[in-house]
């Protein structure tokens, strides 16, 4: 399965490889955002998640049927900034990490509660994720701070 988005907002799916494409997924959820990152749950990739970068209230979404319905798992918890991307542990998919132009956030429970993730990593914008399995760390590209790993 294969998943993109587009600057425009569109969503399209590929169950073959990308030989062939699905009509745009995005749905009345998503009018028109920004999409600037898709990332599958590790166990099920019937379950994505979507970063937005426009500014609304509304910042990741989740589908839990690969990309046919969407769940704005954000609800207005999140600040009301561009979110760039998301990191999901293999070992705990219910954990999710999300960074945004106001740093980076967790949430425990599949995006039903968020809060700030500070430690040694100071609340700047923050354009990619990386969680690296092997040795249970976050790195974090920042915008003009260089990037940071934590131990997590």
């Amino acid at each position: 399965m294969v998943y993109v988005g587009t600057e425009k907002g569109g969503i399209y799916r590929s169950l073959d490889g990308g030989n062939t494409w699905s009509e745009d997924l995005a749905s009345p959820a998503l009018p028109g955002f920004t999409i600037t990152r898709l990332l599958t749950s590790p166990p099920n990739a019937q379950v994505v998640y979507a970063t937005v970068a426009n500014s609304n209230a509304r910042h990741v979404f989740r589908s839990k049927d690969g990309g046919l319905s969407w769940t704005d798992i954000d609800r207005g918890q999140l600040p009301d900034v561009p979110h760039h991307a998301i990191a999901i542990p293999r070992a705990k998919p219910s954990t999710l990490y999300v960074c945004s132009d106001a740093g980076v956030h967790v949430s425990p429970d599949a995006g039903d509660t968020w809060k700030l993730l500070t430690r040694n990593l100071p609340t700047v914008p923050i354009v990619d994720l990386v969680y690296h399995e092997v040795d249970g760390t976050l790195t974090a590209a920042s915008y003009g701070r260089s990037m940071w790993r934590l131990k997590l």
